[in-house]
């Protein structure tokens, strides 16, 4: 009898804990979502042969990305009122190479220029850890 109850006790402390920490959660914003559909094409780029879906995923980046661009990044929000004009334009510029990078990618898919595809993913890693750097909250 006791091993049943024990076991229910522990069941409901369980999801207790779990619902807490549920709560606890910061919901997403726009640009951490937008950021997540590029970061979803890029990976998905990275394995694609397919010509058309390869073009495809990198319109998909590039939605995202133009979408992103009205948005303002919570470390550039915390920066004191005068720093945050050249940060915001930097920001800007990066999310430009970013939306350029995948268009070539995209014209390299309808090429079907796979070579030239795999050299321009090595760029947009480079800019993606950049800008993940100077930009991107970190994850606590």
């Amino acid at each position: 009898m006791k091993i049943p109850v024990f076991s229910a006790a522990c069941a409901v402390a369980l999801l207790s804990l779990s619902s807490a920490f549920a709560q606890e959660e910061k919901p997403q914003s726009e640009l951490h979502k937008q950021m997540e559909v590029v970061g979803d094409a890029y990976k998905a780029i990275r394995k694609e042969t397919d010509p058309a879906k390869g073009a495809e995923l990198a319109r998909q980046a590039q939605e995202a990305v133009l979408k992103g661009l009205t948005e303002t990044p919570e470390r550039i929000a915390k920066l004191p009122e005068a720093e945050r004009p050249k940060a915001l334009a930097n920001y800007r510029t990066m999310l430009g190479k970013t939306f350029v990078g995948f268009s070539e990618i995209e014209e390299a898919f309808l090429a079907n220029d796979l070579a030239k595809v795999k050299t321009l993913m090595e760029s947009q890693r480079a800019l993606k850890k950049e800008g993940h750097q100077k930009y991107a909250e970190e994850e606590k």
